[in-house]
């Protein structure tokens, strides 16, 4: 099975069990949040967040672009 596979029946079966639609919006705590998108981080681990806590941003360099990198 490729991963790609496994992804998918990973997410039918998260899916077929999703149970959080009742969670309120807008965010809990209004925040976003960027972070290293380095895989050994959890951010909501290192962070101590729950579901609808913040918007989470898994950035690909060492700083978050700025209004003149647009």
């Amino acid at each position: 099975m490729s991963v790609a596979d496994e992804f998918l029946r990973a997410d039918e079966q998260y899916a077929a069990t999703f149970d959080k639609s009742d969670l309120p919006m807008p965010l809990g705590r209004k925040v976003a949040v960027v972070t290293c998108m380095d895989a050994r981080l959890d951010p909501a681990k290192f962070l101590g967040l729950q579901e609808i806590d913040a918007h989470v941003i898994r950035n690909a360099g060492d700083a978050p672009p700025t209004r003149s990198a647009r």
